[in-house]
């Protein structure tokens, strides 16, 4: 497995990830990596790596840019992580509405757009996205409306800095409500 490609910086914001996974959660990291949440979250906790390649211990490879996406709610998982991986789904809202039926929660570290859509600031930011690999350009608003229309609800947000960038952490949770419908309707 190489992960030479690995930023030592990314160490860091796993740490602070794992702390916001509550005790007693079944935990899903897309984009396992190295497989640094696994040991820093609570021993409590259980874990399920996912990845485009196979990590080892029951790695589930998984593209979320193909579909169909699989049914997972055999694992019965509580949380799903995403740790710059929100970057380069090419269709969130149909990987957000998929994660509705999977988890409860969501913890996504995101690198927001600064630019008002439809601008030319707006134009140079996608371009320089898009030459890092990234496909998407949400806006921090745009992000929640887009986990909102999913069904789950901002909860909290931490920033996470390095001595280059920054990137915000969000902690979403599932509309409770919305949950309970789609459940009646079934």
């Amino acid at each position: 497995m190489d992960t030479s490609n690995f930023d030592t910086d990314w160490e860091e914001r796993t740490r602070l990830i794992a702390r916001i996974v509550p005790k007693h959660s079944r935990v899903i990291e897309f984009g396992a990596g190295k497989r640094q949440l696994e040991s820093y979250l609570d021993p409590s906790c259980s874990y399920v790596p996912s990845d485009l390649v196979d990590r080892g211990g029951n790695t589930i490879v998984l593209d979320l840019n193909s579909r169909p996406l699989p049914d997972l709610s055999h694992l019965k998982l509580d949380v799903a992580v995403f740790a710059g991986v929100l970057e380069y789904i090419s269709d969130l809202d149909s990987v957000i509405i998929w994660l509705s039926d999977q988890v409860a929660m969501c913890v996504a570290s995101y690198g927001c757009a600064h630019t008002r859509p439809r601008t030319v600031g707006r134009f140079k930011e996608t371009i320089r996205r898009t030459s890092a690999g990234w496909i998407n350009t949400f806006t921090k608003d745009a992000l929640v409306q887009t986990f909102g229309s999913g069904g789950f609800i901002l909860t909290k947000t931490y920033d996470w800095c390095v001595s280059d960038s920054s990137e915000r952490i969000f902690v979403f949770n599932a509309d409770a409500s919305r949950r309970r419908n789609n459940v009646t309707r079934s």
